[in-house]
């Protein structure tokens, strides 16, 4: 199944800590991640903004789903999902607090 990360911007009137604290658990309870893990299974939190989901669905029906989602309380929220082919990172903080 492929693997996507999904970018997100919350513009219009933008309550931050409310409408990111509502982002993350709209996203979560549906199925999408904020973190990623690496080879040593270490897990690290993705940037505030940055998801990613594993499924069947395409590109298009992912970002379809996700703009709905965030329509419910966000009124023109910006939305990328791109496919994962792979990753590198540096600098993101592990989600055991280390």
């Amino acid at each position: 199944m492929p693997v996507y990360d999904i970018s997100i911007e919350l513009r219009g009137q933008v309550d931050a800590a409310g409408d990111y604290r509502r982002l993350r658990e709209a996203m979560n309870n549906s199925g999408f991640r904020h973190s990623i893990t690496d080879n040593d299974e270490k897990c690290y939190w993705l940037p505030r903004d940055v998801f990613t989901y594993q499924g069947s669905m395409s590109s298009q029906e992912l970002m379809e789903r996700v703009y709905d989602l965030l329509t419910d309380f966000v009124p023109a929220p910006g939305v990328m999902v791109t496919e994962s082919v792979g990753r590198a990172w540096r600098g993101l903080r592990p989600m055991d607090g280390a």
